[in-house]
Formats: C-alpha cells, sequence, structure tokens
C-alpha cells in the first residue's frame, strides 16, 4: 500500500485537504477523513470512482 495526501484537494477535489489514504493493488482504499471523523475501506474500486465515492460518503455523514 502506498500513501498519498489531499495535499490542496488535488487529488480528491471533494475531500477536505487533512484527508489521506492508503492505497493498494486492485485499488484497495483505507481513507482517512480527520474533519469527519471518518475511516472507510473499500476494495476493488476504480480509481476514476473515489472521488464520486467519497462525495457521496461525505454528504451521508454531514447529513446524518
Amino acid at each position: 500500500m502506498n500513501y498519498f495526501l489531499n495535499t490542496n484537494q488535488k487529488l480528491w477535489p471533494s475531500a477536505p485537504a487533512s484527508a489521506f489514504a492508503h492505497i493498494g493493488n486492485g485499488t484497495n482504499l483505507v481513507y482517512v477523513d480527520p474533519e469527519h471523523d471518518l475511516v472507510a475501506v473499500a476494495r476493488w474500486i476504480d480509481n476514476k470512482a473515489i472521488d464520486g465515492f467519497l462525495q457521496k460518503l461525505i454528504a451521508a455523514v454531514e447529513n446524518k
């Protein structure tokens, strides 16, 4: 797994800049979002779908 920062929201525009993730082979994703007190795991997600997934996930947490 590799470690990725969302510096300036360049990697995932829908996620906060403080978010980070560990991404492994097959796009296994461990997403950490300290602003929303959130950790999420997704397996076999297409790289192009990650930002949309995060947008929906964060919206669901904010609207609870």
